[in-house]
């Protein structure tokens, strides 16, 4: 089929031009309606039966369509790719449509109103020029964003109904007109500020079945409060291409398409939760608009679900009044304009009490598995409040998307986080050891980045066999429900998952070093100090030391070589391999392990009194240091190794009775 000829005459875009709006004052001039114009520009096929333009056309003309509408219509590329709402992709969380599926509808219906659209009827009479005066003015692309609720040249709300009609404009009155890109696009001689509206067919009308009613006369006059036209000035900025590269949300920067996820986030939320926020939307016109509009969509889904018992709860739909986007807007910025800390504590209140129930409600699993993700600040507020991060199917595999970013992986946590970690983010759980709360954050963090369940966490850190079958297992679960329970019972119960958060943050800057603690607890898995390795190491001691440390065989190599793989691994002493000890007698086995908590102690606490063991701890540091850079090339001599916990009882010289075989590793926090 040979391309389409240029039209005779066409027009030039407005600034800020809808598709839609072009074709309306394009279709005017040429004395066509909108179809026949959108035939021969390439916009939908012709003949009888043909389907006219589909809503998707607002976001932008496909690539072989836009050619042939540049061609028929004398415009350049950049001027038909203008018309669209993509030009805005980098700016704005537009809608992902549907590959393949023309006439599919996104599903996602709270980042774009489509077709129906606000206006403003200043901005429809023109600006006075020829042009403008004979065709109207623009139809604004702006207007179909849910963000854009007023008119800041003209300092007035838009509207989005038809003044004699009460229709919603451009908006189809059918299932099938509702996915067209116009109403009404077989009828000729229509102003661009006509109303479209489909009504009850009258002949005695100039133009039966059509509203026809003009939309550029000012009327009665809207006006937006001083506040409201700020935030839509700040709106407006943030999509400007040439407007700011970030702004903050929620404490942290954020990309204006971040901000904007978040803005439709929290607007849903205060929808589906009113009136609990409407101490936070501008008081009288505003608050009374939310009210109405929120009642009207729940009396209609009691009234569904009355008559189709069983069926699911609807999202609702975006409102189309100005005021009611304005008042949503309103609130969700305000709840952005704190700290992550601050914005949670506005979010709390409006989701279930229990941590797992809202992390199944209906919000949750939206904004959750939305394609557009919101900002690191948002996340950072809700995700505590949710705990998204662990996969209902249980497998250790991938990474999670709930982690805003994925530098790092659970190959880079230890089995017991670092006491700086631990002072740096976390606030200590009152009646909760400090050795608990560091191991359960190592487990935390690893379903965060990684998803599954606790105890995949735990066999993937070396806390636990995997099976189930060693009694520490059991303890792994027990010691992470004293945290959990601990937490719970803090002024601020969601501390510690915002913790785990701050600390996940810090991991994912690019300025942080990261170890990889896993490739060193697999080289590491059965490890000791070998014999040759230990004399040389006890030869270096001063005479005096070793005569004060005595028995310097086997039993204190086995417990030294745990010391040093605690220092590299940055683990806990009861998980370290201990093949010295597996390859001695059960009786010797026995008698080694009632004196692990003196020696243990003795090693850890060095001091002048105990020189002794200063001097062989400082050996042993070394060998940790060596070890640690021969695993790992990248890790520098000087850098930190992991600091040794204290896991002996308050009495360690006193003889206690046997619990478990790790009884002198556990006293801490099994007392």
């Amino acid at each position: 089929m040979p391309p389409p000829q240029p039209l005779g005459r066409s027009l030039i875009p407005l600034p800020g031009e809808s598709l839609a709006g072009f074709l309306l004052r394009l279709s005017y001039r040429l004395n066509l309606t909108p179809a026949q114009l959108a035939q021969v520009t390439g916009l939908m096929a012709s003949g009888r039966g043909a389907r006219g333009p589909h809503a998707v056309l607002l976001s932008g003309i496909p690539e072989t369509a836009r050619r042939t509408f540049a061609r028929a219509t004398r415009l350049t590329d950049g001027q038909v790719t203008g018309l669209g709402l993509a030009t805005w992709e980098e700016r704005y969380p537009l809608p992902a449509w549907l590959p393949g599926k023309r006439h599919t509808l996104p599903t996602d219906r709270w980042s774009l109103f489509a077709p129906a659209t606000r206006y403003c009827p200043q901005c429809l009479a023109g600006d006075g020029s020829a042009v403008q005066t004979a065709f109207g003015g623009p139809w604004l692309k702006a207007w179909h964003l849910p963000v854009v609720f007023a008119c800041t040249a003209h300092q007035r709300f838009l509207e989005h109904r038809c003044p004699e009609c009460g229709h919603a404009v451009h908006a189809g009155g059918s299932v099938k007109a509702s996915s067209a890109l116009l109403p009404t696009m077989q009828l000729a001689g229509l102003h661009p500020a006509q109303c479209r509206a489909i009504l009850v067919p009258d002949r005695t009308r100039a133009l039966p079945g059509c509203c026809g009613a003009r939309l550029d006369q000012a009327g009665h006059r809207q006006h937006a409060s001083p506040g409201l036209l700020a935030l839509q000035d700040k709106f407006l900025r943030l999509l400007d291409p040439d407007g700011p590269v970030s702004t903050v949300s929620a404490g942290m920067p954020a990309s204006p398409a971040s901000y904007f996820a978040d803005l439709r986030a929290l607007g849903l939320l205060a929808y589906s939760t009113w009136p609990q926020t409407r101490h936070l939307s501008p008081p009288g016109e505003i608050a009374a608009a939310i009210d109405q509009h929120v009642t009207s969509f729940r009396q209609q889904e009691a009234e569904r679900q009355a008559n189709s018992p069983g069926s699911l709860a609807r999202t609702a739909p975006p409102p189309t009044d100005p005021a009611v986007s304005a008042g949503l807007a309103h609130i969700a910025d305000s709840i952005l304009n704190g700290t992550p800390d601050e914005a949670r504590q506005q979010i709390r209140p409006l989701l279930p009490s229990s941590t797992a129930k809202a992390g199944r409600s209906n919000w949750a699993r939206w904004v959750t598995v939305s394609a557009i993700s919101c900002s690191e600040g948002l996340q950072a507020a809700y995700d505590p409040l949710l705990r998204r991060f662990t996969s209902p199917f249980g497998q250790l595999r991938g990474r999670s998307k709930a982690v805003c970013a994925a530098r790092w992986g659970p190959e880079n946590i230890p089995a017991l986080i670092p006491e700086d970690w631990y002072e740096r983010h976390f606030t200590p759980l009152a009646d909760v050891s400090p050795i608990l709360a560091r191991r359960t954050a190592a487990l935390r963090l690893v379903q965060m980045i990684a998803r599954g369940s606790l105890a995949e966490a735990a066999h993937f850190l070396g806390i636990s066999s995997g099976d189930g079958s060693r009694p520490r297992e059991g303890r792994v679960y027990s010691s992470a429900g004293i945290v959990h329970s601990g937490a719970r019972q803090q002024p601020d119960p969601s501390g510690f998952e915002a913790s785990l958060w701050s600390l996940a943050r810090e991991l994912s800057a690019p300025d942080t070093p990261l170890v990889n603690y896993q490739q060193r607890r697999q080289a590491l898995q059965n490890w000791s100090i070998d014999e040759r390795t230990w004399d040389r190491l006890v030869a270096r001691l001063l005479s005096i030391s070793r005569t004060q440390l005595a028995d310097l065989g086997d039993r204190k190599r086995q417990i030294a070589s745990v010391y040093v793989w605690v220092r590299v691994t940055s683990g806990e002493p009861s998980f370290a391999p201990r093949p010295i000890e597996a390859a001695q007698p059960p009786h010797i086995q026995e008698n080694w392990r009632r004196s692990w908590n003196g020696i243990w102690w003795s090693l850890v606490t060095a001091n002048k009194i105990r020189a002794s063991y200063t001097h062989l701890r400082a050996e042993l540091d070394n060998l940790a240091a060596t070890l640690a850079a021969t695993i790992d090339p990248s890790h520098r001599r000087d850098s930190p190794l992991g600091t040794v916990a204290l896991y002996v009882s308050r009495h360690p010289r006193r003889p206690r009775r046997q619990r478990t075989p790790d009884y002198y590793f556990e006293d801490e926090y099994t007392e």
